[in-house]
């Protein structure tokens, strides 16, 4: 009897120390062969039919999540061994359930598709609305994206970002950011050409090296700048005077580095030398020692003194020191 006794105790503590099971006696679970899912996780009542039991544990044994669901558009096989250990794990009962049906169901997840010419036309304008153009001057086009990217079911936006120092001009790529119910899911990359059109200065004639450049040697001509330096001249005033760098063909499109100021004042020239030293300006004559731009430094002679200095040529026959 006393062994009866502690045997009894011993069983009674087991049962109330082992986490509860869920009772399904008299329910049945039908499995179904094939279903189609949306969400990312797969629910007991998405797979199967269930009976024989109060609707209220019919409800908490269907909300049971059983499985992952597959990527959008992809099927995976779940088998009936692997449901009764996933029920398991949610503390139910399987000894007492009848399960029916194949002996695995086929899972595929429901998948929506990129509208396509909704982001073509969202980059596009995304581009208009960051570049420096003039929106009648710029054409985009070849806007080109994954279509056949795949994405799960539910309401769809996104984010469209220029990579860093974007110029927003030929071949140019930026960053798609998809979002399917405030949740971000995917990140892709989208091509696209912006073409530019506007004026550009030509060469109409053959110009030999250290040319000085006159109206007559230029025309103004529209021209796509995608294909083009980014110091191409844009306007004929910026150059008249100049002398050309090297040799220049006709219809050439004019450069920035094609030309330079012609020389100021040249080896042996007299220039007037005039230093400021605030409340006082101070002149001389000075001989230059070596030619020299606007703005450039040159080696200059000061007749008075002998001396030789260093100033900078401000215009023709015109030096200055800076304090």
């Amino acid at each position: 009897m006393r062994k009866l006794g502690v045997c009894l105790i011993f069983m009674v503590a087991v049962c109330l120390l082992s986490p509860p099971a869920f009772s399904s006696d008299g329910t049945c679970l039908a499995l179904n062969a094939a279903v189609l899912v949306e969400q990312d996780s797969v629910r007991l009542s998405d797979i199967a039919t269930l009976t024989g039991t109060s609707n209220g544990r019919l409800e908490t044994l269907g909300a049971i999540v059983v499985a992952r669901a597959p990527q959008p558009g992809q099927t995976r096989f779940v088998s009936i061994d692997y449901i009764r250990i996933r029920l398991k794990q949610a503390g139910i009962d399987t000894t007492s359930i009848l399960f029916k049906g194949p002996q695995d169901v086929r899972i595929t997840r429901q998948a929506a598709t990129l509208p396509t010419q909704r982001i073509q036309r969202a980059v596009e304008m995304a581009i208009r609305s960051r570049m420096p153009w003039k929106n009648e001057d710029v054409t985009i086009s070849d806007i080109n994206l994954d279509e056949t990217l795949q994405l799960p079911v539910g309401k769809l936006t996104y984010q469209i970002l220029p990579s860093r120092n974007e110029d927003y001009l030929g071949q140019t790529i930026l960053a798609l950011h998809l979002f399917v119910d405030g949740e971000p899911v995917r990140k892709v990359w989208v091509n696209a050409t912006i073409s530019v059109m506007a004026d550009v200065v030509t060469v109409v004639r053959p110009l030999g090296k250290y040319a000085v450049i006159e109206l007559a040697d230029l025309s103004l001509e529209r021209r796509d700048l995608s294909g083009l330096s980014s110091d191409t001249v844009s306007r004929i005033e910026d150059v008249l005077g100049n002398r050309t760098t090297r040799m220049i063909y006709p219809q050439t499109v004019l450069q920035a580095n094609m030309v330079a100021s012609p020389p100021l004042v040249r080896r042996g020239d007299i220039v007037k030398i005039v230093a400021n030293t605030g409340p006082m300006i101070i002149t001389a004559t000075g001989v230059v020692k070596q030619q020299g731009c606007k703005g450039e430094m040159v080696r200059v002679m000061n007749t008075d003194s002998n001396r030789i200095i260093t100033a900078r040529v401000t215009g023709p026959g015109a030096v200055a020191v800076d304090f």
